[in-house]
């Protein structure tokens, strides 16, 4: 309703107000009122869950409707989104199928042939595929086995959609027999429109039904504690091409002494063998000697392994081709025997050349009878033994095949020996001095002492003897390393100056020249060194310049670095010298005497056959030159 004012407006409420709260209003007093009804209705005070159910079922569930509605929609939006990206466009790696075809076990060294296959099974093509292979270790090119076959990868391009690509890949595959072998097949590829990059894997196994190297080790079993064991290794090729570059390791177990081995091992440890190449069929021997101490019935467990080197460690083995464990039970000997050289029992002893060997042979039965007709003989060979010193006590030499026999014709114990009994028989022998190797061949000086021990655990006339022990012994000669210090003033590479005799206050040069000879064994990291006194001035000239030897001003050393001295030098090779010039400034103090002009010089080596430190200590030089052509008595004496 439209109002020409506010005035107007304002009196229309104002008669709506009147009208509403007005008791004379005729729109409500009109009306016709109704009494409440006086009976009595009981309420039912029951609230059962019938009820309940009952008066619910009056009620529209629109709730449930709504929520029907919703998941409805949600499924219906789902479904159309499968529809549209996964059914149409979307990638899956599960229609990417990597196919490989090949034998599921082959023998090592064999050209293993794969023929693998890439296909797309999805709606879409793949871009840039790129088939990446991962070798197990032990895998080589077909074309060259002495190239490690690691990793292979190679862009097969652009799969369209059903399509896919084949590639027939070779390898050949080392290992141990029945060792599985993994082989890692990954596929990286693209899609449409995306810079991600997706991938599929798959291993494939290929079991080494076969070594391609048989390794057969003999003379394992059973063997005596402290006896002399020798380990025959067989070593075959299966390979139907060439086998390069094999080792050998060997782990020792715990007691065990290497003794000596043929061929020579390569490692400081005496646990590697080089093989080299093996061609189809071809087969290397090694024979490895040594004892084990330990207790009667405890195992000692060998493990040899051929293989490949390491890149890093060629001691190491980086792929093993066949390994073989070898779990050996130790007895105690019937009859055990140790030898002492010098009160040394290791299995190695090391002497000086022209020295005199004491030997004792200790023997003891070890079984709980008697053994009977006992025979202990031990057999010498070297070419620095001296046949004609052997002396025996209670025993008999034979220079014909150099044997030492103790048995009961020497001595009545060895007729019968009881459980426990112990005894003790001795000889000694000498080495031939160096003055006898020089101008000679020999080399690595050394005398093998061989033992066997026979006896009859059974009394009778007529029964054969039982070995019942043997071992050996090595004495191995040191080299000889001499050094030789003289002064001279008339000869040398240098020209000296100054008065001789020596006078005070006047400087005088001198030339000192050492030189060092080896006679038996090569000698390495060899040197030689000597204090000058303090009055003694370094003029730093030496000769010949090839030779390092250098001066060191704060304590007034000189060192001459050798380094390596063949066996023979001084005898067969010219000794290696070096000079050097000093200068000496008698004082008036040293009047009427002859002063050292430089102190005692030191040799030192390592003999690379024993392993051991040779050398001497030569006196001072003074300034008697007794070496000089040119000297006379009184040559040296310091006058006035």
């Amino acid at each position: 309703m439209f109002y020409p004012n506010e005035e107007e407006k304002r009196n229309k409420l104002e008669d709506i107000k009147k009208g509403l709260y007005s008791r004379e209003n005729k729109t409500f007093s009109q009306k016709k009122r109704h009494l409440l009804s006086s009976r009595v209705v009981e309420a039912n005070t029951d609230w059962s869950g019938e009820d309940l159910k009952k008066e619910s079922d009056f009620k529209v569930p629109y709730k449930k409707i709504f929520l029907i509605a919703i998941a409805f929609f949600v499924f219906a939006i789902g479904f159309a989104s499968y529809k549209f990206f996964i059914s149409g466009n979307m990638i899956s790696g599960d229609n990417v199928d990597i196919l490989i075809r090949g034998p599921v076990s082959i023998a090592g060294g064999e050209e293993l042939p794969l023929d693998v296959e890439v296909k797309n099974k999805n709606n879409v093509d793949l871009k840039v595929v790129d088939l990446k292979i991962q070798y197990p270790d032990g895998t080589r090119n077909t074309s060259d086995l002495s190239v490690p076959l690691i990793r292979y990868s190679e862009l097969l391009g652009d799969i369209n959609t059903g399509k896919s690509v084949k590639r027939l890949l070779k390898s050949v595959l080392f290992g141990e027999e029945n060792v599985k072998k993994d082989i890692k097949f990954t596929v990286e590829y693209r899609v449409p429109g995306s810079n991600a990059i997706f991938y599929k894997e798959k291993i494939y196994s290929v079991l080494i039904n076969s070594s391609p190297i048989n390794l057969k080790v003999l003379g394992v079993g059973e063997i005596s504690a402290n006896q002399q064991t020798e380990f025959v290794l067989e070593i075959e090729s299966n390979s139907l091409s060439m086998i390069k570059n094999l080792i050998l390791k060997v782990d020792y177990p715990f007691g065990f002494d290497y003794i000596s081995a043929s061929p020579k091992p390569f490692s400081v440890d005496n646990s590697v063998w080089n093989i080299g190449d093996l061609e189809p069929g071809a087969k290397r021997t090694i024979k490895i000697s040594g004892s084990v101490n330990g207790q009667d019935g405890e195992e000692r467990v060998f493990r040899f392994t051929v293989g490949t080197p390491d890149k890093l460690d060629e001691k190491t083995i980086n792929t093993a081709f066949s390994v073989y464990t070898a779990n050996v039970l130790i007895k105690k000997p019937f009859l055990g025997v140790n030898l002492f050289i010098n009160g040394d029992s290791a299995k190695e002893v090391v002497v000086t050349s022209g020295s005199k060997i004491n030997a004792g042979v200790v023997w003891q039965n070890n079984l709980v009878s008697n053994i009977y007709d006992v025979a202990i003989k031990v057999k010498l060979s070297g070419p620095v033994l001296n046949k004609s010193s052997i002396r025996v006590e209670n025993g008999f030499y034979n220079s014909v095949d150099n044997t030492i026999t103790f048995d009961k014709q020497k001595d009545k114990t060895f007729a019968s020996v009881s459980p426990g009994y112990e005894g003790e028989n001795g000889f000694t022998f000498s080495i031939f001095g160096p003055e006898s190797q020089v101008g000679s061949s020999i080399n690595n000086p050394e005398i093998l002492m061989d033992i066997s021990v026979m006896g009859n655990r059974v009394q009778g006339g007529g029964v054969s003897q039982d070995l019942l022990y043997s071992s050996s012994k090595k004495i191995k000669v040191a080299s000889v390393l001499k050094l030789y210090s003289r002064g001279f003033r008339t000869i040398g590479p240098f020209e000296n100056s100054g008065p001789m005799p020596p006078k005070a206050e006047q400087e005088s040069t001198y030339t000192i020249t050492w030189s060092a000879t080896n006679l038996l064994n090569d000698v390495n990291n060899a040197k030689v060194s000597a204090i000058l006194p303090s009055y003694i001035k370094w003029n730093n000239l030496t000769s010949p310049s090839i030779e390092k030897i250098e001066f060191n001003p704060s304590n007034s050393e000189v060192t001459w670095n050798i380094g390596g001295i063949k066996a023979g030098t001084g005898s067969i090779y010219y000794p290696r010298d070096v000079s050097f010039s000093i200068s000496f400034t008698p004082s008036l103090s040293q009047v009427g005497t002859s002063p050292e002009i430089v102190g005692q010089a030191t040799i030192t080596g390592t003999d690379s056959f024993t392993g051991v430190e040779v050398g001497e200590v030569r006196t001072f030089v003074n300034t008697q030159l007794t070496s000089d052509p040119a000297y006379s008595n009184g040559y040296g004496t310091v006058g006035n």
